[in-house]
């Protein structure tokens, strides 16, 4: 009889934790790529045209492109520090269980089984592991919090996932 692959973590969430998955997000979605590219283009408008325009104009072109570039860092950072202040759980450890039914977490009282069909999708990045109920909604695991069962969650969830829910390195 084959041993039941099960790992447990506890994981308790901090403010960089919360802002790193922020920048995550916002950097893979289109308004995060669209402000980098605007942040190009307004740049780029300001070098090629050097010399045709009065010099008050390439100081506001770059300075549009520095803004640009630095709103949403700072946004995301206001914005992370307002939910962690906001709610109490974020502060909480949550003890998370991985095993051949899925995915179970418990925070105090309160205890939820995911099965593994339902994930919407598991992602890896070199801080953290994301494990996405839906679209925009995921729990955030610093690999750090994982310690050695890193590989043995990669080697489970790739067992149980579809290869194009699959994102983990």
């Amino acid at each position: 009889m084959e041993e039941q692959k099960k790992i447990e973590v506890d994981v308790k969430m901090t403010f960089e934790d919360m802002y790193r998955f922020n920048l995550y997000h916002t950097y893979h979605s289109s308004q995060g790529i669209l402000s980098v590219v605007l942040a190009i283009m307004i740049a780029l408008i300001a070098v090629l045209t050097w010399g045709e325009k009065d010099v008050v104009y390439h100081v506001l072109y770059l300075f549009f492109a520095v803004v640009l570039v630095l709103y949403v860092p700072l946004n995301l950072r206001a914005k992370a520090k307002r939910q962690f202040q906001a709610s109490e759980a974020l502060g909480e450890a949550i003890h998370y269980t991985f095993d051949e039914n899925g995915i179970t977490t418990r925070l105090g009282e309160q205890q939820v089984t995911m099965p593994w069909k339902q994930l919407y999708k598991i992602v890896s990045t070199g801080r953290m592991v994301l494990l996405y109920g839906g679209r925009i909604r995921a729990n955030v695991i610093p690999r750090n919090q994982l310690g050695d069962n890193y590989q043995a969650l990669y080697e489970l969830a790739k067992s149980h996932m579809d290869a194009y829910r699959f994102k983990m390195k």
